[in-house]
C-alpha cells in the first residue's frame, strides 16, 4: 500500500493503481470526457489533469493514466488545474462550438470562447475516441480516425457505408457530445452512410433491431433467432415474470 494525499487529505491505496480510479473511488471529482471505466486510460481530451507537487516543485499529470507509486500530493482544484482545465475546454469549443454547454457542465464553470471557430463538418464532435474504440473493442471496427490537427475526423473508410457496421449504434450511445447521429423511421435505421432494415420484436412487433445485428449477437452469444429478436422491454417483462415464477412457484397472471 501507498500513502498519498488528495487535497491534503490521507489515503492508502495499492500501489500502481491509476489515480483517477482512487479519486472516483473516495467520491472526489474531476471531470473528464474521453474516459470509460471499460476502457484503458486515454488521456486525449486533457480535462482530467491533476497538480501533483514534490518538495518545491509542481507539475500537471492526466489522473486517468496516472499511476500512483509513492508518497504524493495531489490538488484536484489548484489554480494550476482549473487554469489548465480552462483553456482545454477553450480549445475544444473552438472545434466543436456546439458541445458548449455540455463542456461548460462537465468542468462546472462557463467559459468563454476566446478562438475563432475551426471550420469542420461536425461541430459536436471533440474527438474523444469513444466512439471507435468501442466498435473497435467489440469486433465491429466500422468507424475510424481520418486526417491529422484540425482536419481529424472520425469517419468511415472512404466516408463510404463499410459492411463492417452492424447498425447497433452504440457509438451513437457512448458518444458525450451528441455528435455521431441515428434515426429511427418506418421500420429504417440511418446511421453512417447506411439504411438498415430493422425487424420486428415477435412479442410486441416493435421493430428495434437490424438484420446485422441479428446475425452478429448469434455469432457471439449462440443464442438463438428467436431470443435475440425480443425487444429490450419484452425481455426485462420476460425476466421478471420468470423470477417471480421461481418465487411462488406458480403461474402467472397478467393483469390488463
Amino acid at each position: 500500500m501507498v500513502e498519498i494525499f488528495i487535497n491534503d487529505k490521507k489515503f492508502k491505496v495499492a500501489k500502481n493503481t491509476k489515480l483517477l480510479d482512487t479519486c472516483k473511488k473516495n467520491n472526489i471529482y474531476i471531470p473528464t470526457l474521453c474516459y470509460h471505466p471499460d476502457f484503458p486510460g486515454f488521456a486525449g481530451c486533457r480535462l482530467c489533469v491533476v497538480e501533483v507537487r514534490k518538495k518545491n516543485e509542481s507539475k500537471l499529470v492526466a489522473a486517468c493514466e496516472y499511476p500512483i507509486r509513492s508518497i504524493e500530493r495531489f490538488y484536484t482544484e489548484s489554480e494550476m488545474v482549473k487554469k489548465s482545465r480552462r483553456m482545454t475546454a477553450k480549445l475544444l469549443i473552438a472545434r466543436a462550438p456546439e458541445a458548449k454547454e455540455i463542456l461548460e457542465e462537465i468542468i462546472n464553470e462557463k467559459i468563454e470562447p476566446e478562438f475563432d471557430t475551426l471550420n469542420v463538418q461536425n461541430k459536436r464532435c471533440v474527438l474523444c475516441g469513444l466512439c471507435y474504440r468501442l466498435c473497435h473493442k467489440q469486433g465491429t471496427a466500422a468507424i475510424y480516425t481520418a486526417g491529422r490537427g484540425a482536419d481529424k475526423v472520425v469517419q468511415t473508410p472512404y466516408k463510404d457505408a463499410n459492411e463492417d457496421c452492424i447498425g447497433c449504434g452504440s457509438c451513437v450511445a457512448i458518444c458525450p457530445t451528441g455528435a455521431i447521429r441515428m434515426i429511427d423511421s418506418n421500420g429504417k435505421r440511418a446511421l453512417w452512410y447506411h439504411q438498415f432494415e430493422l425487424l420486428k420484436c415477435p412479442i410486441c412487433g416493435e421493430q428495434h433491431i437490424t438484420n446485422q445485428m441479428l446475425l452478429y449477437e448469434m455469432q457471439k452469444t449462440g443464442l438463438s433467432e428467436t431470443e435475440l429478436s425480443i425487444c429490450p422491454r419484452c425481455r426485462r417483462e420476460k425476466m421478471g415474470q420468470e423470477m417471480l415464477r421461481g418465487i411462488c412457484h406458480e403461474k402467472i397472471v397478467t393483469v390488463k
